[in-house]
């Protein structure tokens, strides 16, 4: 008897389209291409990867929600950053 991972792995086109398919494998082609570098990833790179893992996600039927900071010093805040004030 299969178990219900080996049918999902070799059986991919029986939970996607085609279309998804080929959607992952071009986002998943771009993420690695973001995140590919001799140094650390830049923020552009860094930040257009989780758009792309956001994609992924949604293809998936996962609901993606966004913080939304409401001021540009709430972003750069101490508090915000998780440190706090010495």
């Amino acid at each position: 008897m299969s178990n219900i991972g080996d049918k999902i792995r070799y059986n991919i086109k029986d939970y996607l389209t085609e279309k998804e398919v080929n959607k992952l494998m071009d986002l998943f082609d771009k993420i690695k291409l973001d995140l590919s570098d001799n140094s650390f990833p830049t923020r552009t790179n860094r930040l257009e990867a989780v758009e792309n893992m956001k994609k992924v996600l949604e293809i998936h039927n996962y609901e993606i929600s966004e913080y939304q900071p409401e001021t540009a010093e709430e972003l750069s805040s101490d508090k915000h950053q998780g440190r706090e004030n010495y």
